[in-house]
């Protein structure tokens, strides 16, 4: 097993991209009859072994976010991105989830966790998430910003 790091992440929050011929449609919200969205894009999100000179271990690229207002009060938010399992080791979430903050002109307003599930050596998988959380008095309007928080991770070698 070894440690690994990653580096904060993060993007501006804006309205859904519109439909293009060279551009798929956006993968999160899944249901935009909910309630207003807002919706960003990060291109890749890594961990890097401990000691190394990040080298990558496991990572994610082709990260897209939206945060949606479900009712006053509650927002959804939804994570899709592809799992790269073609660096040096096998990823482990579920002792060290990716860690979410909902931003609001610069103020965390909300957080969440994502336990994912293993980084497969050698796959290029299809991963998502998604969690209902209460942000209070705070309006939707206000929230501008999501950042995917450098954390802890863990790998395993490849076999």
């Amino acid at each position: 097993m070894g440690v690994c790091y990653s580096y904060r992440q993060f993007c501006s929050l804006g309205p859904l991209p519109p439909r293009t011929p060279a551009r798929p449609d956006p993968q999160v919200p899944r249901d935009y009859k909910l309630g207003p969205c807002v919706h960003g894009k990060i291109g890749s999100f890594y961990f890097y072994e401990k000691g190394s000179d990040n080298d990558a271990a496991f990572g994610f690229f082709d990260v897209e976010l939206s945060v949606q207002s479900i009712s006053t009060g509650k927002i959804r938010v939804e994570l899709y991105c592809v799992a790269d399992g073609y660096q040096t080791s096998r990823g482990i979430g579920a002792l060290h989830p990716i860690r979410l903050s909902i931003v609001a002109g610069g103020k965390t307003v909300a957080s969440a966790e994502w336990p994912f599930a293993d980084v497969i050596c050698g796959h290029a998988d299809p991963m998502n998430f998604s969690t209902d959380i209460d942000i209070g008095d705070t309006s939707f309007s206000l929230i501008d910003q999501i950042d995917l928080v450098g954390v802890d991770g863990l790998s395993a070698p490849c076999r």
